[in-house]
């Protein structure tokens, strides 16, 4: 909500066009009041709408084909991708950089995801950290011994690397579940997530929650110890800063988004070998790692903050 918010107090009026949301944005505890919202309904209605707005500045949010259309409408677009595109396909990421050229500027949240594609066209990235809601922070050692792992369940977000976990601990003699929140969009040979779970009569351990709102999520966090994140592909993820914020300790796919920002003070793994032992590692020596989560929480209500989001990005967006 932070664009919303920094184009509103300079006296612009704004709107979301929601395209794909599995939420009700309306329901974000960051929303800004009087904002029109408006969601996708199909394809003509949004280049109908695009066309119509070809005038204001548009920033596109999300890699998808549709939100990469919006190069087509004139010089005042804008555009921030929340996945790496760059990951595993070598005509997908030339696809993607020819859309990504006709952007007046293309956002990225650090130097190192600058570097490594500043060879590609300089002049087109924008380096603008994310600002983190200090509604998810919480201080309580006290934890059930549950893990949480979020985003929508698709085949980039890996979570199958779950299941594969569970074979590894299935031999350690520990109680514990993973909860899953979000929208199962899993698909392996017609099969959903839920449904590998089911069939590997895992419901027990591994529980798929779906769609949860702000508050049902912060209840959940209270009580999470561990936050997983398998993706094989990421920019800055925020779920990962609100679980930081909620001292929860972070084991993360070893990509580039993740040590860049949280270096020593996250736990990072190739394959399900490598987070089983992380598991383990943080389970035997929790009271002892405490101060990673501490230096955490520090490093996100100091560096990501709104304000220094919002002077970054009406810099984008209104200095010439």
């Amino acid at each position: 909500m932070t664009p919303i918010n920094m184009m509103s107090e300079n006296w612009y009026d704004c709107e979301i066009y929601a395209i794909d949301s599995q939420v009700i944005i309306e329901d974000d505890p960051n929303f800004v009041k009087w904002t029109k919202v408006i969601y996708y309904s199909n394809i003509f209605s949004y280049l109908f709408y695009l066309f119509k707005n070809r005038k204001n500045i548009i920033y596109s949010n999300s890699l998808t084909l549709k939100t990469l259309l919006v190069w087509l409408f004139w010089e005042k677009t804008f555009f921030y991708s929340h996945s790496y595109p760059f990951w595993n396909s070598f005509l997908k990421e030339k696809i993607i950089i020819f859309f990504f050229s006709f952007f007046k500027k293309v956002r990225v949240n650090n130097k190192d995801e600058k570097n490594q594609i500043d060879n590609i066209k300089k002049d087109l990235w924008f380096i603008c950290f994310l600002s983190i809601s200090n509604y998810f922070y919480y201080i309580n050692k006290e934890r059930d011994n549950y893990w949480t792992w979020i985003w929508n369940l698709t085949f980039i977000k890996n979570p199958y690397l779950l299941i594969e976990l569970w074979k590894k601990m299935k031999s350690w003699n520990i109680n514990f579940k993973i909860k899953v929140l979000w929208e199962d969009r899993f698909n392996k040979r017609w099969k959903s997530f839920n449904d590998l779970v089911k069939e590997s009569w895992l419901q027990k351990y591994i529980e798929v929650l779906g769609y949860k709102n702000p508050k049902e999520i912060k209840d959940i966090l209270k009580k999470s110890l561990i936050y997983i994140n398998t993706s094989l592909s990421e920019w800055q993820c925020l779920a990962v800063y609100e679980w930081a914020l909620s001292w929860n300790f972070l084991c993360l796919q070893n990509i580039l988004s993740f040590p860049s920002v949280f270096k020593d003070n996250a736990f990072y793994h190739n394959d399900e070998n490598e987070l089983f032992e992380n598991i383990k590692f943080i389970l035997e020596n929790k009271e002892k790692l405490n101060n990673k989560i501490l230096e955490n929480q520090e490093m996100i209500l100091e560096k990501y903050s709104y304000q220094k989001e919002k002077e970054c990005l009406k810099k984008m967006f209104l200095e010439k």
